[in-house]
Protein backbone atom coordinates (compact mmCIF):
# COMPACT_ATOMS: atom_id res chain seq x y z
CA UNK A 1 0.00 0.00 0.00
CA UNK A 2 2.75 2.59 0.77
CA UNK A 3 5.45 2.20 -1.63
CA UNK A 4 6.63 5.83 -1.11
CA UNK A 5 6.74 7.47 2.23
CA UNK A 6 8.16 11.43 2.11
CA UNK A 7 9.34 12.37 5.60
CA UNK A 8 9.89 16.35 5.41
CA UNK A 9 11.91 18.35 8.00
CA UNK A 10 13.01 21.43 9.31
CA UNK A 11 15.99 20.27 11.43
CA UNK A 12 14.68 20.76 14.20
CA UNK A 13 15.00 18.72 17.48
CA UNK A 14 12.79 15.95 18.41
CA UNK A 15 12.65 14.16 15.15
CA UNK A 16 13.90 10.84 16.24
CA UNK A 17 10.64 9.58 17.01
CA UNK A 18 9.33 10.68 13.70
CA UNK A 19 11.86 9.25 12.22
CA UNK A 20 11.30 6.08 13.92
CA UNK A 21 8.61 5.31 13.01
CA UNK A 22 8.54 6.62 9.22
CA UNK A 23 11.47 4.00 8.85
CA UNK A 24 9.51 1.46 10.70
CA UNK A 25 6.82 1.77 8.53
CA UNK A 26 8.71 1.99 5.38
CA UNK A 27 11.14 -1.41 6.23
CA UNK A 28 7.33 -3.33 7.09
CA UNK A 29 5.87 -2.45 3.61
CA UNK A 30 9.09 -2.27 1.94
CA UNK A 31 8.65 1.23 1.39
CA UNK A 32 11.67 4.15 -0.01
CA UNK A 33 11.89 7.03 2.37
CA UNK A 34 12.07 10.30 1.11
CA UNK A 35 13.72 12.62 3.33
CA UNK A 36 13.08 16.69 2.17
CA UNK A 37 13.80 19.36 3.86
CA UNK A 38 13.15 22.78 3.16
CA UNK A 39 14.69 26.27 3.39
CA UNK A 40 12.41 28.38 3.58
CA UNK A 41 12.81 31.31 1.14
CA UNK A 42 10.90 34.01 3.17
CA UNK A 43 13.99 34.26 5.71
CA UNK A 44 16.01 36.02 2.71
CA UNK A 45 13.37 38.96 2.60
CA UNK A 46 14.51 40.57 5.97
CA UNK A 47 18.33 40.24 5.11
CA UNK A 48 20.94 42.73 4.02
CA UNK A 49 22.56 41.65 1.09
CA UNK A 50 25.75 40.98 2.61
CA UNK A 51 24.15 38.39 5.43
CA UNK A 52 22.44 36.65 2.70
CA UNK A 53 25.56 34.42 1.57
CA UNK A 54 26.29 33.83 4.98
CA UNK A 55 23.30 32.33 6.27
CA UNK A 56 22.19 30.87 3.07
CA UNK A 57 24.98 29.06 3.53
CA UNK A 58 24.43 28.01 7.33
CA UNK A 59 20.69 27.15 6.58
CA UNK A 60 21.69 24.71 3.18
CA UNK A 61 24.46 23.01 5.75
CA UNK A 62 21.56 22.49 8.35
CA UNK A 63 18.91 21.18 5.73
CA UNK A 64 21.27 18.59 4.43
CA UNK A 65 22.02 17.73 7.65
CA UNK A 66 18.85 16.91 8.46
CA UNK A 67 17.85 14.88 5.45
CA UNK A 68 21.25 13.00 5.99
CA UNK A 69 20.12 12.25 9.03
CA UNK A 70 17.35 10.90 8.14
CA UNK A 71 18.80 8.64 4.98
CA UNK A 72 21.69 7.40 7.80
CA UNK A 73 19.04 6.18 10.20
CA UNK A 74 17.25 4.51 7.00
CA UNK A 75 20.11 2.80 5.64
CA UNK A 76 21.30 0.86 9.65
CA UNK A 77 17.79 -0.15 8.93
CA UNK A 78 17.91 -1.58 5.35
CA UNK A 79 15.80 0.92 4.04
CA UNK A 80 15.97 2.35 0.79
CA UNK A 81 16.01 6.34 1.08
CA UNK A 82 16.65 9.23 -1.01
CA UNK A 83 17.65 13.20 0.29
CA UNK A 84 16.21 16.39 -1.22
CA UNK A 85 16.98 20.05 -0.21
CA UNK A 86 14.86 22.75 -1.95
CA UNK A 87 13.96 26.77 -1.49
CA UNK A 88 10.59 27.67 -1.37
CA UNK A 89 7.72 28.10 0.91
CA UNK A 90 7.77 25.02 3.35
CA UNK A 91 4.26 23.74 2.94
CA UNK A 92 3.87 24.27 -0.65
CA UNK A 93 7.08 22.89 -1.49
CA UNK A 94 5.99 19.79 0.51
CA UNK A 95 3.10 19.15 -1.29
CA UNK A 96 4.35 19.52 -4.65
CA UNK A 97 7.66 17.51 -3.88
CA UNK A 98 4.87 14.61 -2.15
CA UNK A 99 2.86 15.21 -5.90
CA UNK A 100 5.89 14.51 -7.75
CA UNK A 101 7.42 11.31 -6.40
CA UNK A 102 3.61 9.73 -5.77
CA UNK A 103 4.44 9.63 -1.89
CA UNK A 104 1.54 7.17 -0.63
CA UNK A 105 2.34 8.36 2.99
CA UNK A 106 3.90 11.75 4.82
CA UNK A 107 5.05 11.73 8.15
CA UNK A 108 5.80 14.62 9.65
CA UNK A 109 6.60 15.88 13.07
CA UNK A 110 4.91 19.19 14.96
CA UNK A 111 6.36 20.96 18.23
CA UNK A 112 4.00 20.93 21.45
CA UNK A 113 2.25 23.97 21.87
CA UNK A 114 0.97 25.39 25.09
CA UNK A 115 -1.92 26.75 26.48
CA UNK A 116 -4.83 27.44 23.32
CA UNK A 117 -2.31 26.53 20.88
CA UNK A 118 -1.84 22.81 22.15
CA UNK A 119 -5.03 22.05 19.81
CA UNK A 120 -3.20 23.88 17.47
CA UNK A 121 -0.44 21.88 14.76
CA UNK A 122 2.18 23.71 13.63
CA UNK A 123 1.84 25.95 11.14
CA UNK A 124 3.79 24.18 8.55
CA UNK A 125 2.32 20.64 9.35
CA UNK A 126 -1.19 22.69 9.30
CA UNK A 127 -0.84 23.79 5.68
CA UNK A 128 0.58 20.49 4.52
CA UNK A 129 -2.34 18.25 6.47
CA UNK A 130 -5.07 20.86 5.09
CA UNK A 131 -4.44 20.40 1.44
CA UNK A 132 -2.41 16.72 0.73
CA UNK A 133 -4.16 14.43 -1.24
CA UNK A 134 -2.36 11.67 0.65
CA UNK A 135 -2.35 10.33 4.20
CA UNK A 136 -0.90 12.38 6.69
CA UNK A 137 0.96 10.91 9.78
CA UNK A 138 1.59 14.23 12.21
CA UNK A 139 4.03 13.02 15.06
CA UNK A 140 4.78 15.26 18.20
CA UNK A 141 8.50 15.87 17.86
CA UNK A 142 10.29 14.43 21.08
CA UNK A 143 7.23 12.02 21.36
CA UNK A 144 8.70 8.17 21.38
Amino acid sequence: MYDDILVPTDGGEGMEAVIERAIDMAKQRGATLHALSVIDSNVFLTLDEELTDAVEGELEANAQGAVETISGAAEEAGVESSVTVRRGRPGEEILAYAEGIGADLLVMGTRSKDGHERRMLGSVAQDVVSEATQPTLVVPLGSD
